[in-house]
């Protein structure tokens, strides 16, 4: 996945050319509806409000969809052959990209495996990343009505499954905790602090995960308690150092840099609670 260590690296129009590249997509992928489900960057954008202040929105350069290991397009092509045909091309890391403007946009896919935690899988003969916790993505989908221009220029209008909020912190939280990157940090406080249904229904999704056995949640909870408890450690310093794109930090910045450590801190504490 493509991700900059500070949000001021995104180009201004690299979340419309997401959702462009997903429009696209999706009008192919038909067969395969019932099969996916948005996660990512733009999954947090579908389930956040927006706001001003302290975070300055959503970013991303990707579509992530998590797909069942079972999918299959059978005679009438693959998700390769959809993709390819909407001039999406297979990079040498097996990713599907497409140049749009002056930025290349990516398509990846996630499963989950019922006895792997990582590495890849084949779905339709395509190589996915393994990731424990899409399952849940899949069970919990929530319709969203996305519009806008694809690729093409064309306007689409489709209702898109996308992950339920517990089950998208959970796969954020095991992002971070296999890589450390500042926007997955960053994406966790958003996706909290300012979901559609409030913070504390957020909260309350995520904690619903362990009930439901998300094979993701053990280390998502390990993640919170190693990263994200107290200022000092790793979550809350990336999550600040992405909001205020690594600038040199005069005495406004400062405040907001505690600000920022203070509220991921509260975020962290309230998803650990109880558990």
């Amino acid at each position: 996945m493509s991700k900059y260590g500070s949000f001021a690296e995104y180009p201004p129009r690299s979340l419309m050319s997401a959702e462009a590249a997903l429009l696209t997509a999706w009008a192919s992928l038909e067969r395969f509806h019932d099969e996916l489900v948005l996660v990512g960057g733009l999954a947090v954008n579908y389930l956040t409000r927006p706001g001003t202040g302290l975070l300055p929105g959503p970013v991303t350069m990707d579509v992530d969809l998590g797909v069942t290991l079972a999918a299959d397009g059978g005679q009438y092509g693959s998700l390769s052959d959809d993709l390819m045909g909407q001039g999406f091309k297979r990079d040498s890391h097996g990713r599907f990209a497409r140049q749009f403007e002056s930025m290349p946009i990516f398509i990846d896919f996630l499963t989950e495996h019922p006895t792997a935690l990582s590495g890849t899988a084949s779905v339709d003969g395509v190589p996915v990343g393994v990731f424990p916790g899409v399952d849940r993505a899949l069970a919990t989908r929530r319709m969203v009505q996305v519009e806008g221009k694809d690729l093409f220029g064309g306007v689409q209008k489709i209702l898109l499954p996308v992950s339920g909020v517990g089950a998208l912190i959970v796969l954020k939280l095991n992002a971070f905790a296999g890589r450390q990157q500042p926007k997955d940090a960053y994406d966790i406080l958003l996706t909290v602090t300012r979901s559609l249904d409030g913070p504390d229904e957020a909260v309350a999704s995520f904690h619903a995960e362990a009930k439901a056995n998300n094979r993701g949640f053990p280390r998502a909870m390990e993640a919170l308690r190693r990263h994200f408890l107290s200022p000092d450690q790793s979550g809350p310093l990336r999550c600040a150092a992405f909001a205020l794109d690594g600038q040199s930090l005069q005495e406004d910045q400062e405040t907001r840099r505690r600000q920022i450590l203070e509220r991921m801190v509260t975020v962290g504490r309230a998803l650990a609670e109880s558990h």
